[in-house]
């Protein structure tokens, strides 16, 4: 799982994907998505 650009974490999962298909993930430390 990739890092958070925000917070720097690592506990991040898929949260679907945005409209050109690309994976979207949700950041459980900051809950950026």
């Amino acid at each position: 799982m990739p890092a958070c650009p925000t917070c720097a974490s690592t506990h991040t999962v898929k949260n679907g994907r945005i409209h050109n298909g690309k994976q979207r993930f949700k950041c459980h430390g900051c809950g950026r998505q």
